[in-house]
């Protein structure tokens, strides 16, 4: 991975970074296609959440060349990956910020993996041991708090592909690294992020381009277990189909397929 720091080359970060300190900041994972980032629309618009969310008031100049730096990245390296971090930097007397951010502006490029053949076998999917926290203050955001998505990764521990968090009141919230839907007597549905998860990229893409109903609420359980087709969505991986939940397999349903031939 090659990776930037304010533009520049570079793989150091200060250890008084408040990012590195209490995770205060964001990132976006993106997704690159011959040169160009399909979906950018829907990072800078996260992102854009996150920063007014969390009180960063980014200068439109600065938010401008952030996005051209990383526009040029997807460029000079065609079909690539691009994490991208800003942090709120160093300063500021333990947890209250300062009030003039000098913003950190992360960038990694890396070998995006290919998915190729998981989207015409699907992938398995488990139940996680690890709650989804619930903080309304929180939800929908990328930010750099991920401790619970680390646990429920090391508890996942190869047994499966994916695996779905639930939150203390036993709702249905988002997978370790992706977020999830499923159909059920062909009706869409995914679960209400309000509470508790982040707001996928590639999930806000086809809630805004799904030409239907998207069922959006609280489900349990049990309305996993009871569905025709799942499926789950990331921004490197796209649309990925479920064909084993649990003990059970599932085919690759026309809807689930219908939505990665169209998003």
């Amino acid at each position: 991975m090659q990776w930037f720091k304010n533009f520049n080359p570079d793989t150091s970060i200060a250890i008084s970074d408040r990012g590195l300190a209490y995770g205060d900041g964001m990132f976006e994972t993106i997704a690159t296609q011959s040169g160009s980032i399909p979906d950018l629309f829907f990072h800078q618009a996260r992102l854009s959440r996150g920063c007014k969310r969390l009180g960063f008031d980014v200068p439109a100049e600065l938010w401008q060349q952030w996005w051209l730096f990383v526009q040029k990245q997807a460029e000079q390296t065609p079909d690539c990956g691009i994490k991208v971090i800003v942090t709120r930097g160093s300063g500021g007397r333990g947890y209250l910020p300062p009030e003039a951010p000098a913003f950190e502006f992360l960038v990694g490029v890396f070998d995006a993996p290919s998915y190729v053949a998981l989207k015409k076998t699907g992938v398995s999917l488990l139940v996680s041991p690890i709650n989804a926290s619930i903080n309304r203050s929180f939800s929908g955001l990328k930010h750099l708090n991920r401790l619970e998505n680390v646990l429920a990764k090391q508890a996942l521990a190869g047994q499966a592909y994916e695996a779905v968090l639930l939150d203390a009141n036993k709702h249905l919230v988002e997978c370790v690294q992706s977020n999830i839907f499923w159909v059920k007597n062909g009706q869409l549905y995914t679960p209400a992020l309000h509470q508790s998860g982040v707001q996928g990229s590639c999930r806000a893409k086809i809630l805004a381009r799904f030409e239907g109903v998207v069922n959006i609420g609280c489900f349990g359980l049990e309305a996993l277990r009871e569905a025709e087709e799942i499926f789950v969505t990331n921004a490197l991986s796209g649309i990925l189909p479920v064909t084993q939940f649990e003990h059970n397999t599932l085919a690759i349903g026309p809807l689930t397929q219908k939505i990665m031939d169209q998003v």
